[in-house]
């Protein structure tokens, strides 16, 4: 009995498991039917068969809509036949029967694929659309298909408006404007900034916005621009703004001036009176008047005479209301005589001077006389004047009709003067333009005595000895600079060549003109 009772459970169980397996397997259909292909022989071999999966539908994202919106329609397909097939959505609108087909999608067996069209709304208000399923290489029909109906607003309004401009030389051109974003969606939006240079458009800034409706105010830092009208807009992106908005506008800037006669200079000379090669410490004092700052400049000290850079220096830029206190130096005075120096200041095309009029320090030119000068010039004054009325007399006395016991000595007294006045000829100072009478077979140098500088006369030829032995400049303008220390000095191509002298570091030297 215990022996039958337990074959009794063990068929029974084995019963069971033979089910269980059976049961699994018809749930499987693939799996049936490469065990038994026999089974399908009523089935094409080729086939698919698209169905929407769990009965899902067709779904619209994008919404809600506005003209010129692009929507979204997309299903879940599923293909439960036995071979890969392509399918796309189409969409027609019912009035304008204006069609938007999706790309097709290929769906193995078995598998589910969304399958995507996208659309576009022209026209407000309510918008019937037809859609359906279509399978590539098939004519027949689908049982996918049906219509929708969409609610479509007018499209939204996006106005663009400059609230301030100020243009200042610390801040820069800054510019704040609002943006408003009519009711509806947000929307994504680029804001550019641009000039027109040359007749070209540069873009100075762009902003992504991401705008809600309403209203949003913006700030623009563009620095310095070369520019004098900008240009703002407010672009669409991905999406249409209603014909109605104002989306772009442009602004006439002007950048800042700075008025020169706000920057004052004061200039504070140590000695007062120079000495010929003495140093002299400059202090000058900037302060800006002006309501706005300045670059930062140039500090000059030029010989206004020969128009010579005597020193220079770089200050900061100058804040409204500040004073800077800067020193510079002048390393040797070559003036001897009464000299206008001024002092520049430039910035950004701006420029402010003023002149000066320096005297030279005479009593320090040489050591204490152990004499009166005056008295001295007093002496000197009456001895030309004695020599020169005895000169005269000579020449009156000489002049008279001579006698037979000295013919030959007048007329050679006489014959002597009329050779000298002929041998003379009359010279141009090179740097004072002072008329100085020389012999007319002189070669060499010269002395002015008016500028007391020193220059040669006589041509190239005669004076090649004294030459060779100068430094030669040539340049092809007036301005030339000395071979010694690089001092610009201006001596006039019409009167060389001609031995000039550097009144910086007193280096002589012979002055020619280029390719000449």
């Amino acid at each position: 009995m215990k022996v039958t009772l337990r074959h009794t459970i063990l068929i029974s169980v084995m019963v069971i498991l033979l089910q269980i397996v059976i049961i699994h397997y018809a749930f499987q259909p693939g799996i049936l039917d490469d065990k038994t292909p026999e089974m399908n022989s009523n089935t094409s071999s080729n086939s698919t068969n698209f169905t929407s999966s769990g009965g899902s539908g067709l779904v619209i994202s994008g919404e809600p809509a506005h003209v010129g919106d692009t929507l979204i329609a997309s299903m879940m397909v599923t293909n439960k036949g036995n071979s890969t097939g392509s399918v796309s959505l189409q969409i027609t609108h019912s009035e304008s029967e204006q069609m938007f087909q999706g790309e097709y999608i290929s769906i193995s067996p078995g598998s589910t694929r969304e399958v995507p069209a996208s659309f576009i709304m022209d026209l407000p208000g309510t918008n019937e659309f037809n859609w359906k399923l279509s399978v590539l290489g098939s004519t027949g029909h689908t049982d996918l298909e049906g219509n929708l109906s969409i609610e479509v607003s007018t499209s939204q309004i996006l106005n663009l408006s400059t609230d301030s401009i100020s243009w200042s030389v610390s801040e820069g051109l800054e510019i704040d404007v609002s943006v408003f974003l009519s009711e509806g969606k947000p929307r994504s939006i680029l804001l550019a900034v641009s000039s027109e240079v040359a007749g070209e458009t540069e873009n100075l800034q762009e902003i992504l916005l991401e705008a809600n409706p309403g209203r949003r105010v913006i700030d623009f830092s563009l620095g310095n621009p070369d520019a004098t009208d900008i240009t703002i807009q407010a672009i669409p992106l991905q999406w249409t703004a209603s014909p109605f908005s104002q989306n772009i506008t442009t602004e006439s800037v002007a950048a800042p001036d700075i008025d020169p006669s706000s920057i004052k200079l004061e200039a504070i000379f140590n000695p007062e009176k120079p000495s010929p090669g003495s140093r002299v410490l400059v202090t000058i004092t900037l302060s800006n008047d002006d309501d706005h700052q300045t670059q930062s400049g140039t500090l000059r000290l030029i010989s206004s005479s020969e128009r010579t850079i005597l020193s220079e220096s770089t200050v900061p830029g100058l804040m409204p209301g500040s004073v800077v206190i800067t020193e510079m130096s002048i390393s040797e005075w070559v003036e001897r005589d009464n000299v206008d120096l001024e002092v520049q200041w430039s910035s950004d095309g701006v420029i402010s001077t003023r002149i000066y009029s320096i005297e030279p320090n005479i009593g320090d030119q040489g050591p204490e006389l152990p004499f009166d000068i005056l008295a001295a010039g007093y002496g000197i004054l009456a001895g030309t004047l004695i020599i020169l009325i005895g000169t005269f007399s000579w020449r009156a006395v000489s002049s008279r009709t001579p006698t037979t016991s000295n013919l030959r000595l007048r007329e050679a007294k006489e014959s002597e003067s009329s050779q000298l006045r002929i041998e003379k000829r009359e010279i141009e100072c090179s740097y004072c333009d002072q008329r100085l009478m020389v012999p007319n077979d002189h070669v060499g140098g010269v002395r002015c005595p008016s500028c007391s500088m020193e220059f040669m006369v006589g041509g190239p030829d005669e004076s090649y000895e004294e030459t060779e032995k100068l430094n030669v400049v040539k340049s092809s303008e007036d301005i030339l600079h000395c071979p010694t220390c690089d001092q610009a000095l201006r001596v006039q191509i019409d009167k060389r060549p001609v031995m000039s002298r550097c009144p910086v570091c007193k280096t002589q030297f012979m002055a020619e003109v280029e390719g000449g």
